[in-house]
């Protein structure tokens, strides 16, 4: 199986806990993991090498993108993401021409089970395998990008990308002419450039590839009809991707996963790298659980029982 993950220096942590969780739970498997990225340290590079190749006997390939490729695209330079994110735009110029597909992750994620499933799905006369954004309901996603609401929206932090399709179709050229004319419109950035070019050229595959933070909250703002499905594989998800900007490794992160990311924290040189406590969040914490005990507040997730890995 081909893994491609783009990131910079300031990543490689959470990229290698991602891969620990990876490799963990597809004991058996082969993988080439692909890197790409504009600017890594040597001092990160080992570090991924010494998990992937050393720890877990796989393979690991870097790929160094010019920084003239995607500089003059738009980001908002207070957000948590950074300008690496285009790079995924890439990855069909970027890695060998001999790779027919490759499964895109980001690295705010842990896998929880096999992925062989995920890497076996179909992809004959599409571009992506995808799932549905948590935000997809919103009216103002479709008036922005124009085009039709039944389309729906997905999420671009897990993507089983058919690379021959990429080619075949030039869809490179596609994505940045989309960028080019209409960075106004750009508010999820490299997301919202895939969903435009490949809104009637995608394949939407089981939600449990790809759980997002507001699957989990009690205020949706996915699909009522999904609910349903959602509220089933919230217990037992394939893969958790810790949407927005709390993160595991933030203590104001209340995410029901957030335990099992330290799970395979643990298994890297970062196993004693835990948020300092904020003690003013915590009390806050404590009182609101003492209001939702009451009745008096609403708790922010839902109920379910939670299958352990």
């Amino acid at each position: 199986m081909h893994i491609a993950c783009n990131i910079d220096s300031n990543y490689v942590r959470f990229c290698s806990i991602m891969l620990v969780s990876l490799f963990e739970n597809n004991k058996g498997e082969s993988f080439d993991i692909h890197i790409v990225t504009q600017d890594i340290s040597e001092e990160g590079q080992k570090t991924l090498k010494d998990i992937v190749c050393g720890q877990y006997k796989q393979k690991i390939y870097f790929y160094f993108v010019s920084t003239d490729l995607v500089n003059d695209f738009p980001i908002d330079s207070t957000s948590h993401i950074s300008i690496s994110t285009y790079l995924r735009l890439f990855l069909g110029s970027v890695l060998p021409s001999s790779l027919s597909k490759v499964l895109y992750l980001d690295c705010d994620i842990i896998i929880r089970s096999s992925i062989a499933a995920f890497w076996n799905i179909d992809l004959t006369g599409y571009a992506i395998g995808c799932v549905e954004d948590m935000w997809s309901d919103r009216d103002e996603i479709y008036s922005r990008l124009g085009y039709p609401k039944d389309f729906s929206y997905f999420n671009a932090g897990v993507l089983l990308i058919n690379l021959d399709y990429w080619r075949q179709y030039n869809l490179e050229k596609e994505f940045t002419n989309y960028v080019k004319y209409n960075a106004e419109k750009l508010l999820f950035n490299d997301q919202d450039v895939l969903n435009e070019v490949l809104h009637d050229k995608k394949l939407f595959i089981p939600f449990k590839w790809n759980m997002q933070d507001g699957f989990f909250r009690r205020r949706r703002r996915i699909r009522k009809e999904t609910w349903d499905v959602l509220d089933k594989e919230l217990c037992n998800p394939a893969i958790i991707h810790f949407t927005g900007s709390k993160k595991p490794w933030h203590y104001k992160c209340m995410h029901p996963y957030k335990s099992e990311f330290y799970v395979y924290q643990r298994l890297t040189k970062w196993k004693d790298c835990y948020p300092q406590v904020d003690y003013y969040f915590l009390f806050l914490m404590i009182i609101q659980r003492l209001a939702i005990s009451l009745g008096i507040k609403r708790r922010k997730f839902r109920k379910f029982k939670k299958q352990w890995i």
